[in-house]
């Protein structure tokens, strides 16, 4: 039996939203919500002048990726899809061995596209992939594998 995506996947990682301005997009999910500061995080270590600002909210025991392009070709990209425009973007998907699931998808013609084309990129502790939305129906989707980084031995 050949090996599809689902035998891949962990659970979600986290539903990301395409914003205008993510400084007003955290006081609405604030104000909306009742978060606290401490369900808001931003990722450690982006330039302040990186094309798109992210920031990551905690809430129900889900994570969701607020991003606003600032410069293009994330603006074209992110705001001219049909979800842009502070809509749903994307899936993200918690994977095991993201090689090996990129190798299965590869045979039924899924292939790595939108912003990572030349394959998976490492940032921190995970490891992220896009599919093509030309090779997935339109849907954007998100492959993350989550690296542990601790040395051998270490608690």
């Amino acid at each position: 039996m050949t090996k599809k995506l689902q035998h891949y996947l962990l659970g979600l990682q986290h539903v990301g939203f395409v914003v205008a301005d993510l400084e007003q997009a955290l006081l609405d999910w604030q104000r909306i919500y009742g978060l606290s500061p401490q369900q808001i995080r931003r990722p450690e270590g982006l330039p302040m002048n990186a094309p798109v600002q992210f920031a990551f909210i905690d809430l129900a025991g889900q994570e969701f990726e607020l991003m606003q392009p600032l410069a293009e070709p994330f603006l074209s990209l992110l705001l001219g899809l049909k979800s842009g425009q502070a809509g749903i973007n994307h899936l993200a998907w918690r994977v095991r061995d993201l090689s090996s699931a990129l190798a299965t998808l590869e045979q039924q013609g899924i292939h790595a596209g939108y912003v990572t084309a030349d394959g998976p990129v490492q940032y921190g502790t995970k490891r992220m992939l896009y599919l093509d939305p030309a090779t997935t129906a339109g849907q954007l989707i998100e492959l993350i594998e989550l690296i542990d980084t601790r040395e051998p031995g270490h608690v």
